[in-house]
Formats: C-alpha cells, sequence, structure tokens
C-alpha cells in the first residue's frame, strides 16, 4: 500500500476541473527582497495545511469544486522574453483543454501579470496593490515588475489600495477610497480580470514582500472587495508577490486564504 500525500486532498485533470492552478515562480527583475519565486511553493504549502472551510462564507472550495494543480511553468531565469511567450502558450493550451476552466495564477513577481492578461484580453483590469506599476522603465529595462501595467494601453485598470506613486504619476484619484473603488468596479466592463499584489495587504498583515508600504488594507477590506469583484463576470486571478524563503509564513498564510476566500465565490 501506499501511503502518500498530494499537494491537495482533492485533484482531477484539467479537462474536467472547475479551476487550475498555475504557478509562475519568475522574479528576474525584481530586485528589492527578492524570493519571489518561492511564492508558488509557500503558497501551496499553506493551502495544503489550512482549513480549507471559509466560515465567512459557509463553503469549502476544495470540497465544492473541481480542482487541478498543473504544477509551475518551465520558466527562464533572467528571460522575461522567452518565460512571456512560454505563459502565453501555456495559458493558450489549458483553455484549448477546457475552455469552462477558471485559472489562478501564483507569482512570482507581478511582471507574470502582463503575458496573462496579454491572452486573456479582459476589458478590465481590478489591481490590488501598494503601487501603479506603470512605471514606462525600470533602471532601463522595460518590462520590469513596476512598469508592466503601462504596457496595457487598451486595457482599463481599476486600482485600490495604491499608496506609492511618484511625482509624474500623482492624480487626482484617493487609490485608498475603497467605497469610490466598489462603485467602480460594481460598474465594470466584462470580462474582468483580478490581480492581488500581496503588498496591498497592510506589512502587520503581509510582512513578507518585496516591496512593503505602511497604512495598507486589511483582510476584511480586501475579501470584500474580491466578492464585489466576482459578481462580475471574471476570467482568471493572480496573486503576485510572497517573498520569502520561509515556509507557514503569514504572507503565505494570507496569500491561501486570499485564493480560497476567491474560489467561495463559483462555489
Amino acid at each position: 500500500m501506499l501511503y502518500v500525500r498530494e499537494s491537495f486532498s482533492t485533484s482531477y485533470d484539467l479537462e474536467e476541473a472547475d479551476v487550475c492552478f498555475l504557478g509562475v515562480p519568475f522574479d528576474s527583475t525584481a530586485l528589492a527582497e527578492g524570493n519571489q519565486r518561492f511564492g508558488p511553493v509557500l503558497i501551496r504549502e499553506a493551502l495544503k495545511t489550512k482549513i480549507s472551510y471559509v466560515p465567512q462564507k459557509g463553503k469549502n472550495p476544495f470540497r465544492e469544486l473541481k480542482i487541478c494543480d498543473l504544477g509551475d511553468l518551465d520558466w527562464v531565469p533572467g528571460s522575461y522574453g522567452i518565460t512571456s511567450e512560454r505563459l502565453k502558450d501555456t495559458v493558450e493550451s489549458i483553455f484549448q483543454t477546457n475552455e469552462d476552466v477558471f485559472p489562478v495564477f501564483l507569482g512570482g513577481e507581478h511582471l507574470i501579470s502582463l503575458p496573462v492578461i496579454e491572452q486573456l484580453e479582459p476589458k478590465t483590469v481590478v489591481q490590488l496593490d501598494a503601487h501603479l506599476d506603470r512605471a514606462d522603465e525600470y533602471q532601463g529595462n522595460e518590462y520590469a515588475h513596476n512598469t508592466w501595467t503601462s504596457k496595457l494601453g487598451d486595457t482599463d485598470f481599476i486600482r485600490v489600495g495604491c499608496r506609492s506613486y511618484t511625482e509624474e504619476q500623482e492624480t487626482q484619484k484617493n487609490y485608498m477610497d475603497t467605497e469610490e473603488r466598489k462603485a467602480e468596479i460594481e460598474n465594470a466592463e466584462e470580462p474582468v480580470y483580478l490581480t492581488v499584489d500581496m503588498d496591498v495587504f497592510d506589512p502587520r498583515y503581509a510582512p513578507h514582500v518585496g516591496f512593503p508600504e505602511e497604512n495598507g488594507l486589511s483582510p476584511e477590506e480586501v475579501f470584500e472587495l474580491i466578492d464585489i469583484v466576482f459578481e462580475r463576470e471574471v476570467v482568471g486571478m493572480d496573486v503576485c508577490e510572497v517573498a520569502s524563503k520561509e515556509l507557514n509564513n503569514r504572507t503565505a498564510h494570507l496569500a491561501a486564504r486570499t485564493v480560497l476566500h476567491a474560489l467561495t465565490n463559483l462555489c
């Protein structure tokens, strides 16, 4: 008899899955803390050790949904170009296999969102993030963790939680006004893609990120926003920027909670 433990207690083939996980452990442009490449394994480990029942929603996504874990993208360290093409090809293949599956991407640095969004082509991206990530370039690099939104000129962004930006990026919009952002999300053009940078949370909740910023959102605020997002048609989501080598750290567990909470909206 085999005594083994898979990543998740339930595992389905992609063809029949409701949800699929894909890790994207790319972190070649995030120079601050690094370690974002370990995000997928840290989030998976947290999901494996957490109770998957979400009391606030009265749902258990891992029992009520068919989950498929595809493992991690075979990325190329130092090459965003090759990695992005591999990611786009993989996303295309996922939907060729199962056009109804809901993809959850586990980063990695936030640049991994760019090829996914380019492939899925949502009308609106809801970005929960401490930073705008819309610089034209970073240290001479056009494609970096803090430039990726500037490459999506035809996509509408609804940003929530942003509290760190340059004078050139200053706008009249208060990204910390969650009530105003909720109204924008409720009227967002569909389909919608959700991207969560873990630094949107205040560092007291998520200390293990590459670029922590004080005065962030609480888990309750973020989860409420996620529920509003899922009132729209959502084509996929990602959770990025867990930066640590430490298993079972607080940020990874909060990332796992974020994924579980989001998935309750598909039950």
